[in-house]
């Protein structure tokens, strides 16, 4: 499922004239349907699949397709080669696509820097944003970006294991959720939309005690939803998903009433 959020003046156009597209979803559904899309532009048979255009789009290896994807955030040396390519005056019918995954990890430098190439790019030159989240990609990138948002994850989410452990302050064996954990190989990326999905879970629970009023449960949902904003808030560094997940785990299953009695009895 596609929901269009919200488009710049030139969005109206067909796709191959929109200079810039933001396109915001899970990272392995975002890369497959670039490069869909991208065979859709440069393969002319558009888009067969089987041809040596597509292959090469396949691979990450067409000329006419260049892919950022930083490990941390965006510096500008990143995005230098961007710009000694777009000094070249492409042919009419040529096209060239700069695909910028992690665009919510763009710095105000960075982004300060694309602002003109973006909006007014040379004649031929195409971007592609990507990124997991919305909210934080910068304010002036967005609004110069045709924005589409690719809605499936949140079903995908809530069946993880991880989302189950965390998605009630039931005691659990600890040794069974680390393994859990260690199997589960998250990481940074999906660790935001795990997070995002269970702070959808905790605020749905929230509305319906409220609903019942029911105190004692309010301020326990509170402290939950409290945790896991100041978890979003403060995602894990590259490395370190593992004790993110097990500190977020032992914080959440610490709201359970009978643990928080045993604790004030000591």
């Amino acid at each position: 499922m596609e929901e269009q959020h919200r488009l710049s003046p030139t969005a109206q156009t067909q796709p191959n004239e929109v200079p810039a597209q933001l396109w915001v979803g899970n990272d392995e559904q975002l890369d497959e349907k670039v490069r869909e899309y991208l065979r859709s532009q440069l393969c002319p048979n558009k888009g067969c699949g089987s041809c040596a255009c597509c292959r090469q789009i396949v691979d990450d290896r067409h000329h006419a397709v260049r892919w950022f994807c930083p490990e941390k955030y965006y510096t500008n040396d990143t995005i230098a080669d961007l710009f000694e390519t777009i000094a070249f005056t492409l042919e009419p019918s040529e096209q060239f696509f700069f695909i910028l995954k992690r665009a919510d990890f763009l710095t105000a430098s960075c982004a300060n820097m694309l602002l003109k190439p973006i909006e007014e790019p040379p004649p031929g030159y195409r971007f592609i944003l990507l990124a997991q989240r919305l909210e934080p990609v910068l304010p002036t990138i967005r609004s110069r970006c045709s924005i589409t948002i690719h809605t499936h994850t949140a079903q995908a989410a809530s069946s993880h294991p991880l989302f189950e452990a965390c998605a009630t302050t039931r005691p659990a064996d600890p040794s069974a959720f680390l393994k859990t954990l260690d199997s589960s190989k998250i990481n940074e990326r999906e660790t935001i939309e795990l997070l995002d999905a269970l702070l959808r879970h905790w605020n749905n629970h929230y509305h319906t005690a409220c609903a019942s009023n029911k105190q004692t449960h309010l301020r326990i949902l509170t402290r939950v939803i409290t945790i896991i904003e100041e978890a979003i808030a403060q995602p894990p560094m590259p490395g370190s998903c593992k004790i993110f997940w097990k500190n977020l785990f032992l914080q959440i299953k610490a709201c359970h009433p009978a643990t928080e009695t045993a604790h004030h009895k000591r």
